[in-house]
């Protein structure tokens, strides 16, 4: 799992130190710091939201190959030890039953 991080760690910090540029020169037509702000601020919202889903897909694809394949087993047996557990109560309720009513 450590190795998960770092991983992610390092390729959010690559991604961060790339694709950080100083504030763009401003336009002629440019409504000014406010008219900056907002761009710089739409730019960041982009690249934290393609960090996001790039993270995403590392994570996904980390549980598919290695958490997933071991988690089944559990679940599976999970689920056939609550089966049979609930197969043997079925079938000592009948018995239950017959020894409380006399």
């Amino acid at each position: 799992m450590s190795r998960l991080v770092l991983f992610v760690l390092a390729v959010t910090l690559q991604v961060c130190f790339t694709s950080c540029n100083p504030l763009p020169s401003p336009a002629p037509d440019d409504n000014g710091l406010l008219g900056r702000v907002q761009q710089v601020y739409r730019d960041t919202k982009t690249k934290v939201l393609n960090v996001g889903s790039t993270v995403t897909g590392f994570a996904g694809m980390y549980y598919e190959e290695h958490l997933k394949p071991v988690a089944d087993s559990y679940m599976e047996w999970a689920k056939d030890s609550a089966s049979s557990f609930w197969e043997r109560m079925k079938s000592k309720m009948p018995t239950f039953r017959s020894t409380q009513d006399k």
